[in-house]
């Protein structure tokens, strides 16, 4: 487009053949290649009651894995900002300014198993946020609200595409990579009522409405590099190395300084000048 002028020229026009994009029109994205990762980390927490060690419910699988493979839909989500409108009455223009930027919930719809492990993990993650502290049947029985630091989790949601896992011919020079969205801080919100009834058998569905603080996004890679690991001890894997931070050593390891040399460590370096003990003995206060 010509830098002085604001309007397309003829020169800006597609006026090619079909032949000349049919690379770009001819691989759309279908909506069947994706797939639910639940990346829980504190689940001891939350789910301790339920014996997920058992994988016979699950059916070989530990059931982050079933909950992903049952998972038969879910939503890429949108974003949008709330704005505000500055009105200039003398000039008599106004302008629209964003000041927040909102995410809507996250829906995911499952199908139920026969075990009902899914039910039940969701059942449970939603009565620990806010379980009775007494006996159910008391008529004087209350609730109280867990820490949210017990509960939020992480969800990732990856799209890829029919030709990302084939091994392509030395001949195809280009190959369609994943893309994902990560939720940070995810929590259910809203477990919908499930309807049952005599006449045409058909699969007993589950749908969940999640809030979350906000979601990171990281299109068209491949898996060379390997992701951070969240447990349930609320640390990364230290088995995976990531390029950058400490150096290139395996992230929740330390490195304290011995001579100028740096060192690998398994405990938190304390500065003796920063300790509150030593401090005092320095100042002579005992």
């Amino acid at each position: 487009m010509s830098d002085n002028s604001l309007f397309p020229r003829r020169s800006d026009i597609f006026k090619g053949n079909i032949t000349d994009v049919k690379d770009s029109v001819a691989r759309p994205s279908l909506d069947t290649f994706y797939q639910v990762i639940f990346s829980f980390g504190k689940y001891q927490r939350w789910l301790r009651e339920m014996n997920f060690e058992d994988k016979k419910r699950s059916q070989g699988n530990d059931f982050q894995q079933k909950m992903s493979i049952l998972c038969t839909e879910a939503e890429i989500p949108g974003t949008q900002y709330q704005s505000t409108l500055a009105v200039g009455h003398h000039q008599g223009i106004q302008e629209e300014f964003p000041y927040l930027r909102t995410f809507p919930p996250l829906n995911l719809t499952f199908y139920c198993d026969a075990d009902m492990v899914i039910l039940e993990i969701l059942e449970t993650w939603m009565t620990y946020i806010n379980p009775v502290q007494t006996s159910k049947r008391q008529t004087n029985a209350y609730t109280r609200f867990n820490y949210p630091d017990d509960y939020k989790e992480i969800i990732h949601i990856t799209k890829f595409e029919r030709d990302t896992f084939k091994q392509s011919p030395s001949t195809v020079d280009y190959q369609s990579n994943m893309s994902s969205y990560e939720f940070v801080n995810i929590w259910p919100t809203n477990l919908t009522s499930m309807r049952v009834a005599y006449g045409d058998s058909n699969v007993l569905k589950c749908s969940v409405q999640f809030a979350y603080d906000r979601f990171f996004t990281r299109f068209n890679y491949d898996d060379s590099n390997r992701a951070v690991v969240n447990t349930p001890q609320g640390i990364v894997n230290s088995n995976d190395r990531v390029k950058g931070g400490q150096g290139g050593l395996p992230l929740g390891t330390t490195t304290l300084r011995t001579d100028g040399v740096r060192e690998r460590g398994t405990t938190p370096y304390i500065n003796p000048a920063s300790n509150y003990r030593n401090r005092r003995k320095k100042m002579g206060r005992g």
